[in-house]
């Protein structure tokens, strides 16, 4: 195949690629494409192939529009200034990069179905959702929860970690940032995920930017592929989704992809773009959203990058209230926040007790327990064994009832029904 270059007739410009192999009588005919602007016709072959009317050196080959917005790309000088393409409607469309879309004509066949994503934003209940340490519901889809694993990870780490990250947070006047100190703790007290979905929050001056950054956060390599690009494009044309399909032109086409555009797309009209009504519309499954990356996305979308609002959310009641200590009282110590009276293992201490009397000092879950609470007396990082065996401990016991319940409730993150 050799590429040729030219410019249409009658201005309109395009890559032309010159065909080579076999006559244009061993293509199926599939119809013809016709420039009403321009005065001109072409006609398309069923394997892509492009021929204008009348001046057979003018050739090229269409492709699927990767954006899933049009029908078919046809070869453009610059598909990334100046395009063509054809729609699923049966018109002929030219999108330009400074004056946007309009009809340029018409095609006479039948073009495919078009991918259809039915967006349907997801049910919410304002009392069923997260529950903050100020005793209110952070509302999460219904679809989400899962009333058999209602509680999340709790969030803890060490005196010395917390001590560097006041240390840190000192200003030139040796006053406390208490910003810089809430997020220095929150980089310490969650997992690398969790971290980066709060700094989407933080950095993004837009929710669309948020979105698409958690969007990479949370997927997989594809998702994160597709949200860069995304990305891009909305730096570039910001809501203006017409003008996308320049911007995703050198793209390849995968039906992934065009399932994200349309779900952003859809919700951009109605004014609702968010993470958790993207994840909804795309694959919640791709995301992995069981409770506890569940709890931390939303509180990190509903905290608007404050930290203190992002722990009162998704730390825990104690966690919250421990933060909020070294405000107050300065860090470790005796009196200070997670130091070793901290509020968090006296609570754990206490639960093991209660645990204990009900089951047994010889019960495997009560062993278990009490020895991740040990754990906990040294600040265990976000991804600890500990951390994962107190929230699972906590969904099982979830109804015990008395004091075990009231108490599992008081330190870990959780979904209320």
């Amino acid at each position: 195949m050799k590429a040729l270059i030219k410019k249409m007739k009658y201005g309109l410009a395009m890559i032309l690629f010159l065909f080579a192999g076999g006559s244009l009588s061993s293509q199926n005919y599939v119809g013809k494409i016709i420039d009403q602007l321009r005065g001109q016709s072409f006609s398309l072959y069923d394997n892509g192939l492009i021929v204008q009317d009348g001046n057979p050196g003018n050739r090229g080959f269409a492709q699927r529009d990767p954006s899933g917005m049009m029908f078919l790309r046809l070869p453009a000088v610059n598909p990334y200034r100046n395009a063509y393409f054809l729609d699923y409607r049966g018109n002929f469309i030219e999108i330009d990069y400074s004056l946007g879309s309009r009809v340029i004509g018409k095609y006479d066949f039948q073009p495919p179905a078009p991918p259809v994503v039915n967006y349907q934003p997801p049910q919410f209940n304002p009392n069923i959702g997260i529950m903050t340490a100020s005793g209110n519901v952070t509302p999460i889809p219904v679809s989400l929860v899962n009333r058999d694993q209602p509680f999340g990870d709790v969030m803890m780490t060490s005196e010395q970690a917390a001590l560097n990250c006041y240390n840190q947070s000192l200003t030139s006047s040796n006053q406390l940032s208490q910003n810089a100190f809430g997020d220095c703790m929150i980089a310490n007290m969650t997992g690398k995920r969790e971290n980066e979905v709060y700094e989407c929050v933080k950095n993004s001056a837009t929710v669309e930017e948020q979105t698409l950054c958690m969007v990479s956060v949370m997927g997989g390599s594809r998702e994160q592929q597709y949200a860069q690009m995304l990305t891009k494009c909305y730096k570039e044309f910001g809501a203006d989704y017409s003008k996308y399909p320049l911007c995703l032109a050198g793209e390849v086409s995968d039906p992934d992809l065009q399932k994200l555009v349309s779900c952003v797309k859809e919700q951009a009209q109605t004014g609702q773009v968010n993470f958790m009504n993207t994840a909804m519309c795309y694959g919640a499954d791709k995301f992995n959203l069981n409770t506890e990356a569940t709890i931390a996305v939303q509180c990190a979308a509903t905290s608007g990058g404050q930290p203190y609002v992002f722990v009162g959310c998704a730390g825990g009641q104690l966690t919250a209230m421990e933060l909020n200590k070294c405000l107050t009282k300065g860090v470790g110590g005796d009196s200070g926040c997670f130091g070793k009276n901290n509020t968090i293992v006296k609570t754990l201490n206490s639960l093991g007790n209660e645990i204990s009397k009900q089951f047994g000092p010889n019960n495997d879950l009560v062993k278990n327990f009490n020895n991740a609470v040990q754990d906990f007396s040294t600040g265990p990082g976000y991804n600890h064994e500990a951390v994962k065996l107190l929230r699972n401990t906590g969904n099982e016991l979830s109804k015990a009832g008395g004091n075990i319940e009231r108490e599992v409730k008081k330190v870990l993150p959780r979904i209320k029904w």
